[in-house]
């Protein structure tokens, strides 16, 4: 998705800032289906993450099994093939999510599998009984991309892989037959609703290796959910709400001791990248130039303080870092309308 700058972005308080920035370091993932989003690569990273980041958006459970997250979704039919829609826009009520696992329970029951509702977005994959821990922990191990990275596509290339695949597949077809015509996507559809037809395997989480951070704050359920398994405070601040806005919820008065870091993720893009609304895009940039320069107004320094930019897109990550001398290198001219553009062009390739 790629569209232009608009002027108070390109050259607003972010532009600013970076202008005078240090390129860090630039990576790309050059295979043909990239296992995992730039940002979550960065994130396990950080964090010595074993798993995959989105999965995260669990609490912990049992400390002996894998958290293992699956997400009921709407796969849209093609001529030839399926579309994975954006798990935002089946917008599942707790009911109909209740109803759905209950009926999904009655069909993998029989495996000693059992889906469990978190939130009705986010569900639990467990192994109540222990004949099927072999079973649960050879799923947890599959390569599983996230929904995020698989939304508006044929699923073909983004279905998990590894030796329990053919395994996950005869139970999510289980669960698809299933939900064929039940009481909730009837009920759904005659709304004008998407039905529920299918689940996505977000993955499992293992174990977290680091704290690499002092404090989190973020817009992802899953990147507040990774700090809390590696002990880090962590605030989850809703990207849509407009306290999301008020620079109090990210920064606190006192700020990091001495070589600490924070992590402040707000996550504003997230919806408009897996709708594919070019419009949306540009009114996310356009509430980060404002969320970022609330927080340089509420506290000054922060313009000038020793920032870590991390700027990904569909393949790429660039990490920038900006600290008070930077001012003082003219030489630096590094434009953000350019770094977005080679983004964009990163991604077509």
């Amino acid at each position: 998705m790629q569209a232009p700058l608009p002027p108070e972005i390109s050259d607003g308080t972010v532009a600013r800032t970076l202008l005078r920035a240090r390129v860090v370091s630039r990576t790309r993932q050059p295979g043909l289906v990239p296992e995992e989003l730039p940002e979550e690569a960065w994130l396990r990273a950080r964090f010595g993450l074993e798993g995959a980041v989105a999965a995260c958006a669990l609490p912990p459970g049992d400390p002996h099994a894998p958290d293992v997250l699956v997400r009921p979704v709407h796969l849209h039919l093609g001529l030839d093939h399926l579309v994975l829609a954006p798990p935002a826009a089946v917008a599942l009520a707790r009911a109909e999510a209740d109803a759905l696992a209950a009926r999904a329970n009655e069909l993998i029951g029989e495996d000693g599998l059992a889906l469990r509702v978190v939130q009705p977005d986010a569900w639990r994959l467990e192994a109540p009984s222990p004949a099927a821990q072999a079973d649960l922990a050879a799923i947890a191990a599959l390569l599983a991309r996230s929904a995020r990275m698989a939304s508006g596509r044929s699923i073909d290339v983004y279905e998990p892989q590894g030796e329990a695949a053919r395994r996950w597949r005869q139970l999510n077809n289980l669960v698809q037959m299933g939900w064929f015509e039940h009481a909730v996507n009837l009920a759904r559809e005659a709304e004008g609703r998407l039905p529920v037809s299918g689940l996505w395997l977000e993955g499992g989480v293992r174990s977290v290796a680091r704290r690499p951070f002092a404090d989190v704050r973020a817009t992802d359920p899953a990147v507040a959910g990774l700090a809390l398994r590696a002990g880090v405070p962590s605030r989850l601040i809703a990207a849509g709400d407009e306290a999301a806005m008020d620079p109090s919820a990210w920064i606190e008065a006192a700020g990091p001791s001495r070589g600490e870091a924070v992590l402040l993720a707000p996550g504003f893009w997230q919806q408009a990248v897996g709708e594919g609304d070019p419009a949306a895009w540009t009114q996310a940039w356009q509430r980060f130039e404002r969320w970022f320069a609330a927080l340089a107004h509420a506290r000054p320094a922060i313009a000038e303080d020793s920032l870590h930019w991390v700027l990904t897109g569909e393949r790429s990550t660039v990490v920038l870092a900006s600290t008070r001398g930077d001012r003082f290198r003219p030489w630096r001219r590094v434009q953000l309308a350019t770094l977005v553009r080679d983004a964009a062009r990163d991604a077509s390739a």
